[in-house]
């Protein structure tokens, strides 16, 4: 039986967007079709109440609020059943302060406690920042707590001094943030600029140790109904993440049948630095590429064939040790 004892359900509601940013790690576009029914999200929230440990439903995409009235329906579900509630969204319904408000207002009418927005240069091209400004303030004044998520790498000339002008008020407040996090390379090759993180590894030194706090803290359903451990950027590109399909079983059934993945709990606790050392133990030398991101680094890490290799053959070495140390983080 898997150790694991995830606390958020994320869901990939579908890989339709209202935008097609390059390096979009699902792929997702105005062109892109694969759904998760909505019968079949709903039946998704059912299941993961039966996963005692589960505490927060996230709905993203894509863009989940090409749902409609639908996510409305999903949230309050997710909220009835006393799950905290979150939604991920490009703003690109915000054509304005009148709309931005009559949104919010359903949302905070069906129980949604955080919204996360994503712009930068990337999706900029097709969402105006003003969107995005007029989601956060409504959103916050609605009593939902928001997040803007900001595209950084060195390709990008985004300046989030509008966002912190427009917003002054509400940052002070503390109930909108703005963070700054890295756009990697999509693992899929989907890109066609070529992504350089210079001035991150110069000034923060990027991804250097420590553990990924989201892999089995955070499962996701990707649009395909592929049931991973992780929720970042290559969730779906490293087939060692997933846990198994849940087109055709319950969530709580795979989850809890799932033997322990050795690599899934020694990411969790040692991080792709952490294994690196592991495999430089066996190969002198051996070390992994500057990353900007733990995302970028776990990429690294297991398209490594040599690297994997020395995991797959001296990893049950340290098994016993990785799951106690797991165990003891989760007490």
């Amino acid at each position: 039986m898997m150790i694991a004892s995830p606390r958020i359900l994320s869901i990939l509601t579908t890989r339709r967007c209202t935008a097609a940013c390059d390096h979009c790690c699902i792929g997702a576009s105005p062109k892109a079709t694969t759904s998760i029914p909505v019968p079949r999200i709903h039946a998704l929230i059912e299941e993961a109440k039966r996963l005692p440990t589960i505490e927060r439903v996230v709905f993203t995409g894509g863009e989940c609020f090409l749902l409609g009235n639908d996510l409305d329906a999903l949230i309050a579900h997710a909220h009835q059943v006393e799950f905290d509630t979150r939604a991920i969204s490009n703003g690109y319904w915000a054509v304005n302060a009148y709309a931005a408000a009559k949104r919010a207002t359903r949302l905070a009418t069906s129980g949604l406690d955080e919204l996360m927005l994503s712009t930068g240069t990337f999706h900029q091209q097709f969402i105006p920042v003003e969107r995005v400004i007029h989601a956060a303030r409504a959103a916050s004044a609605a009593g939902i707590s928001t997040r803007i998520s900001v595209e950084r790498c060195d390709q990008s000339d985004f300046d989030d001094s509008i966002i912190r002008t427009e917003l002054a008020q509400q940052i002070t407040e503390g109930v909108v943030a703005i963070a700054h996090d890295p756009w990697i390379s999509d693992a899929g090759g989907r890109g066609n600029a070529r992504l350089s993180h210079n001035r991150i590894l110069m000034h923060d030194a990027g991804y250097q140790h420590g553990g990924c706090p989201q892999i089995l803290t955070i499962i996701s359903v990707t649009p395909d109904q592929r049931l991973t451990a992780c929720c970042g950027f290559p969730l779906e590109e490293l087939p060692l993440l997933e846990i198994g399909s849940v087109a055709n079983r319950p969530l709580d059934e795979v989850m809890t049948s799932a033997p322990t993945d050795l690599l899934h709990a020694w990411l969790h606790v040692a991080g792709p630095a952490g294994i690196s050392e592991f495999v430089a133990k066996h190969l002198p030398g051996y070390r992994l590429p500057p990353s900007a991101s733990i995302c970028q680094a776990c990429i690294a890490l297991q398209r490594d064939k040599v690297a994997m290799a020395v995991i797959a053959t001296h990893g049950n070495d340290v098994a016993a040790s990785i799951a106690t140390r797991f165990l003891q983080l989760h007490r």
